[in-house]
């Protein structure tokens, strides 16, 4: 995952867009996975804010691969924090994962995501989107649970949050507090892809959320590696909202952690993107990082950020 911290961005896209159609094509065995990093590295757990739940330092996105041998090396790599979602590869990477866990479930924290969906020209001010919205995060919150094979979700966020309006609708919360009192969920949160400052500010504001993900990196900013848009941010502005939600104990998640690209300290001759994921580590900003990862190489370069 070396590079040369002069990459454009379209050279960057292109590498980006290389590895994730080489995904799942690796058939390392167990051999290979067992023998990847340092486990009590990994097992450095902190606690998500005021969760209580106990994460690795860093985090497996599950979302680029349907190989079950990745998963089980970050696991025996001593990682426990496993992030997926309904949206990837059609709910299989739920699937997935609920194979790999089968038996595991106490030792791993499963981070899932849902969308919020109010259509219509009236949006959220339509009773009747309402409830259509509902009931499509009711089924698509059974369908997680059925593909994990569990009866609970350690973290369940609204993926890719982006409108204050529809995550602080008092339908939606009444929502994610109902599961949370019946012990369906343990945490509650979002991700935010493209309005992070202004979600995260809203956050800060009315702190009912748990935990927050979102994009940051060295560079204040990435380019979505299948998508191919670019996104950047004012990062001294995210900072200060990250800082603010530390202090009111929300967990913060860091995501696109390398799409920033390889980074290189001063005077470091040689770029790469597990010195990205130590940047991010030593800012003291997150609590733990969901890093996509494709192959057994990328586990074994990002671990080296533990060290």
């Amino acid at each position: 995952m070396d590079g040369d911290n002069k990459l454009t961005r379209k050279e960057f896209l292109k590498k980006s867009s290389a590895a994730v159609l080489g995904l799942g094509i690796l058939g390392f065995g167990s051999t290979k996975a067992n023998a990847i990093g340092n486990p009590q590295a990994a097992r450095d757990f902190r606690v998500l804010g005021r969760t209580k739940i106990k994460v690795s330092p860093l985090g497996f996105g599950a979302s680029r691969t349907m190989e079950p041998a990745l998963v089980q090396a970050a696991l025996d790599a001593g990682i426990n924090f496993l992030d997926s979602g309904r949206s990837y590869f059609r709910g299989q990477n739920e699937v997935m994962v609920g194979k790999v866990i089968s038996g595991l479930r106490k030792e791993v924290v499963i981070q899932s995501k849902l969308r919020v969906r109010f259509q219509g020209e009236e949006g959220p001010s339509s009773q009747k989107n309402v409830k259509e919205a509902l009931a499509n995060m009711t089924s698509s919150l059974e369908a997680s649970l059925k593909a994990y094979g569990t009866d609970y979700i350690d973290i369940m966020l609204i993926h890719g949050a982006s409108s204050v309006e529809v995550a602080y609708h008092e339908a939606v919360l009444e929502f994610f507090a109902s599961l949370k009192k019946k012990g369906i969920i343990r945490a509650h949160g979002f991700s935010s892809h493209t309005n992070q400052i202004e979600m995260l500010a809203a956050a800060n504001q009315n702190p009912f959320y748990d935990v927050i993900m979102v994009p940051y990196n060295h560079k204040g900013s990435y380019i979505h590696s299948s998508s191919g848009n670019f996104n950047e941010w004012d990062q001294p502005a995210l900072e200060i909202e990250m800082e603010k939600a530390k202090k009111n104990n929300i967990g913060l998640i860091a995501m696109k952690t390398c799409s920033g690209g390889p980074y290189a300290p001063e005077n470091d001759a040689k770029p790469s993107f597990d010195k990205a994921l130590r940047w991010i580590l030593d800012q003291d900003k997150v609590h733990t990082l969901a890093v996509a990862m494709g192959n057994f190489q990328q586990i074994e370069e990002n671990l080296q950020a533990l060290t």
